[in-house]
């Protein structure tokens, strides 16, 4: 009896052991595999700032003809829709009137100059006096202003085109009793074409006369140039934007009053660390990128600034020569253990 409970309490005796040996089994954590990860090397970058804004095409040139004199117009001489040359006969308005009254004047003017011619003669022997003299002279000068009057009215019942272009939709039928406020017809000089675009006005030292810039409009793959021509001297109160004003010499398609997508570079280059953009992500500041220190993921948030198709500029939070991850980012984690591999 005795030899058997001997033979009983040693596997009992045993048991602290097992179940010591046994804990120290189940707490001891395996090392987990560093994760393979491409990074990129941070070093100092050069950026050219682009802006991107909207904007608004314009005519080179644009204008309503309009009649000075209220007036029939009695014959048009231009098609809708038709390219004009500068000085071109567009509208015809009545003016017998003021023929008339024009021949009428000459008629007048001839007999004061013959009697000018007169007075000129018989002066130098006191056969007449100085103000009979006088008034003959004034006569002929009075008369000699009504025909430069009576011609400039005249010149005006014939509208012509101010500058070459194209113009539109007739707005007035030959018959017509028309007036200063009657708009006649459109016309627009499209050989080049204006685009005024706004630019907040933090800017405002930075657009220069003679920046060049593209845009692009709906319905138009086509990238087109402009160049900077005109910068309004005063930013918008209301807006606090600056009116910038570009002119393509080369508007194949485009026509006044379209929309335009704007991209602007700037010429002043802006210094800072340039990263992949890819290796930007989230952060609990804002943006974050990851970083290799020791072996290990560091999330460290940093403050972005320009951004390209693809790169970011840093402003701050890495240093020259940093370790940025740039793959694996939805696997990495702070903390874990990273086998760095450099970005080719």
């Amino acid at each position: 009896m005795i030899s058997q409970r001997s033979s009983l309490l040693c596997p009992l005796a045993a048991l602290p052991f097992l179940m010591a040996s046994a804990f120290a089994q189940s707490g001891t954590k395996s090392t987990p595999a560093p994760l393979s990860a491409e990074v990129y090397v941070v070093k100092p970058a050069p950026f050219a700032q682009t802006l991107s804004t909207v904007g608004t095409l314009r005519a080179n040139e644009a204008v309503t003809l309009v009649s000075e004199l209220p007036r029939r117009l009695i014959k048009i001489h231009v098609k809708e829709g038709s390219e004009v040359a500068a000085g071109e006969l567009l509208f015809k308005l009545d003016d017998s009137d003021l023929v008339a009254e024009l021949g009428e004047t000459e008629a007048r003017l001839k007999l004061a100059g013959t009697n000018k011619q007169r007075v000129n003669t018989l002066l130098p022997s006191n056969a007449i006096s100085q103000q009979q003299f006088d008034i003959t002279t004034a006569d002929l000068s009075i008369l000699e202003a009504h025909k430069i009057t009576q011609a400039a009215q005249i010149s005006k019942t014939e509208i012509r085109a101010p500058f070459a272009g194209r113009v539109g939709v007739r707005m007035v039928s030959e018959g017509a009793f028309v007036s200063p406020t009657t708009p006649l017809i459109t016309l627009q000089d499209v050989s080049q074409i204006k685009v005024d675009f706004p630019l907040p006005e933090r800017y405002a030292s930075e657009v220069k006369s003679g920046q060049k810039f593209t845009f692009t409009v709906a319905g138009n793959g086509q990238i087109f140039e402009g160049t900077v021509t005109v910068i309004e001297p005063a930013i918008d109160a209301a807006t606090r934007s600056l009116l910038v004003r570009g002119l393509c010499a080369a508007p194949q398609g485009l026509l006044p009053g379209g929309f335009a997508e704007v991209t602007l570079t700037l010429d002043g280059l802006v210094n800072g660390f340039s990263v992949p953009s890819q290796a930007i992500v989230p952060s609990p500041r804002g943006q974050g990128v990851y970083l290799v220190a020791d072996g290990k993921a560091k999330l460290q948030s940093v403050e972005i600034g320009i951004r390209t198709d693809d790169a970011v500029q840093i402003l701050r939070g890495v240093s020259q020569g940093d370790l940025v991850v740039t793959t694996n980012l939805m696997r990495i984690r702070p903390g874990i253990p990273v086998t760095a591999v450099k970005s080719p």
